[in-house]
Parts: C-alpha cells; structure tokens; sequence
C-alpha cells in the first residue's frame, strides 16, 4: 500500500535536523534509504579501514620507536571497531542503529588520530593532521551520515584538537591558524554538502512517494467501478484466477455467485437514474454487510454483481450464502424523496468449482447461464450450474 494522501501532506522537514516532524513518516523514509545507505555504509567502512591501515606507511618516517606500539594498539582498535561495524550491516538492527554505529566509528577514526599525533613532535603533526580532513569528507560526503550525525562528529574532533594543541600542549600560533583555516574550511564544505544531499534526498522520496500513490490509484480506478467502487470484471477475472489455483492446489471448494436485481429497470424508469445509482450503492453497501473478509463482491454493470466465495466447504453453504444475499436485497429501501422500495430481489446463479479444465471466465459463464434459468422463470431464486 502507498502511503496516505493525509501523511504525504503532513511532510514539513525540520531546518536544521532535516527529520520529518511525523515520526510514520520518517520511519517510511528510513526504511525508503536503508538500501542504498547499506550499500554505501560497506564500501565506505571497508575503503575507510583499508586508507586508515595505509596511513600506518607515515609511521615509518615520523614515529619514534618508542611509541610506535602504542600507535599501533589505536590504530589496530580502530580498525576492529570499523570492521566489527562492517559486520554489523548483514544484521537487521542496523537499521535501528545505523547512524549511530557510523558516527561512532568516525568519531574512534578522528579521537585515533588525535591520540597518535599527541605523541609525535610539531614537525610530524603537520603531515599527520591531514587525516582529520579526510575523515571530515569521509563523515560527510562517504559513510551515508546524515547530515546533523556527521556535522557533530567532524564538530567534536575539530573541538578536541583545539583542546589539545591550543590548551593542553600549545603548537605555534602560524600552525594553529593554518590548521583550523583548512579544518574549518572542510567542515564547512563537507557539512553543506552533506546538508544538500540529504534535503534532496528526502524531497525525491516525498516525490517518488507521490507517484507512487497516484499511480495506485489510477490502478484503483482501472480496476474498480466507479459507482459503487466495487472490483470490476477484470480484477474478479484476476481473482477468481487466483481463487482456482489454490484450490487446485489445496483441495478447497469456492464458489462464483451471479446476481441479477429484480424489478430494477421500473425504479429507474419511474424515479430516474439519480435515485438507480443511489438503488445501487446501498445494494453493494448491505452485500458487504454480509461478506466474509476473504471474499470479493463486484459489481459488473447495471444491476449485475458477482460474488466469489472462496473456502466455502460445501454447495449448501454457498447457497446459504445466496440466501443471506437476497435477504439482503429484498428488505426494504428508505430513500429521501421516493416512497419505500420493497419489491427488489435478485436471480441468483451458482457455480461451484474447481472442476475439470475450469477458467475464470467460465465460472462466471456458468454463473450467470444459471441464473438465467430463475430470470426466465419465477424469478428471485436460486440455481446451481450444471
């Protein structure tokens, strides 16, 4: 089913968080993303983790021996987060907790990094700091953040490393500016990227959403009458089709039962087509009334309605049924402006089936030539097919 006209209309997307403000909805959007967001969120932690495994080749040029283990202790817990991660998207919680996963291992990424270029000299944080920059873009533009989860991680790690190399162990004045410059700059690109990409996401699947409905209501009304809005004959065909092969397949009796109205072309001729329609909708309306839930009424023009039992057990059932229908159709009509109409009734027809070589449009032939057998004769009765 497509979502509804009124939860459509209700989509207004906060400024800043660019969430639904109807929560049904953003659960719509979240399981609309989860796709390609678990398609992304593999390939960004696997090429994460193989680039911040490479990264270790700077290791050999700007660490002293005397910390490289416990460098490679972080790096090593790190890349054990991205990958336990990794794994963690064949899991169906991910999807509860896929943004908060992704941001965690950015944010391990970044505090990594920070943490290994606390023990290396002014000299070697210059080459080292450029990983920051890359695992801003990485949050932003590549992990399958959304916008407010990446822009807080890329936040918290440029806050720690300006608590770090500002407060608690100072680097040169020229240095600091030149790092927050460009750090700064690609939280600022990378967050208005990252803000774009998801505002137009969510606006193509509002979008795609819409299509989506009006094209299943188009089918609606290619596949129902728009009178009544019942099934019409094509959609009864499709049913009816459905209703043999399961009972080819499990033994189960069904059966197609034709109604003719009875004494309806006076009331048209004596009241109008106005008040035939009105006749008509309150006859489908009582014949609901009585319906199982898995079954079809439909209507197949004028006063002709079909209805497809389907596990009715037994020929004496369907012709309980048949009688509950024409109860039904002969109590009394109130209807404003026209005296009370007491004299409708129906021919009915009834074919029970499967049987050898059955189709659709068969049961619905042999229907309705048995009904005819009571429309040619008293009328407001009952007859089984052959």
């Amino acid at each position: 089913m497509p979502i509804s006209k009124l939860l459509l209309q209700s989509a207004v997307l906060r400024q800043w968080t660019l969430s639904f403000q109807n929560g049904r909805l953003e659960v719509f959007y979240q399981q609309y993303a989860l796709r390609t967001l678990l398609q992304q969120a593999r390939i960004a932690l696997l090429v994460g983790t193989i680039i911040y495994g490479l990264y270790s080749g700077l290791d050999f040029l700007f660490v002293p021996a005397a910390v490289i283990v416990k460098i490679w202790y972080v790096r090593m817990l790190v890349i054990l987060i991205a990958f336990g991660a990794l794994i963690l998207t064949f899991y169906r919680r991910f999807m509860r907790y896929s943004q908060s996963m992704l941001a965690f291992v950015g944010l391990m990424a970044g505090l990594g990094l920070l943490v290994k270029m606390w023990w290396l000299s002014d000299l070697a944080v210059n080459y080292f700091y450029a990983g920051l920059i890359l695992i801003t873009f990485w949050c932003h533009s590549f992990s399958g953040l959304r916008f407010l989860y990446a822009t807080t991680v890329s936040f918290v790690i440029l806050l720690v490393f300006n608590i770090m190399f500002v407060m608690l162990r100072p680097l040169p004045m020229v240095s600091i500016i030149s790092y927050n410059f460009f750090l700064l700059g690609a939280n600022l690109f990378g967050a208005f990227s990252s803000y774009i990409s998801e505002k137009q996401s969510r606006l193509l699947f509002l979008r795609e959403k819409e299509l989506d409905r009006e094209r299943y209501l188009q089918r609606e009304r290619a596949l129902h009458d728009p009178l009544t809005g019942l099934p019409n004959r094509e959609l009864l065909r499709d049913r009816i089709d459905q209703a043999i092969h399961y009972s080819l397949r499990t033994g189960q009796v069904c059966a197609g039962i034709f109604l003719d109205l009875d004494k309806f072309k006076p009331i048209n001729d004596t009241y109008g087509h106005a008040v035939g329609d009105i006749v008509l909708q309150a006859v489908a309306a009582r014949l609901k009334g009585v319906m199982r839930e898995a079954d079809t009424l439909s209507r197949l023009g004028g006063d002709e309605f079909f209805v497809l039992a389907q596990d009715i057990h037994t020929p004496e059932a369907a012709e309980l049924l048949a009688y509950k229908l024409q109860q039904q159709i002969e109590a009394p009509l109130m209807l404003q402006g026209v005296p009370p109409i007491t004299d409708l009734s129906a021919s009915i027809g009834i074919c029970i089936f499967p049987y050898e070589n059955v189709t659709a449009v068969d049961v619905i032939r042999r229907a309705d030539q048995a009904m005819y057998q009571i429309k040619r004769g008293t009328k407001a009765g009952t007859a089984f097919a052959a």
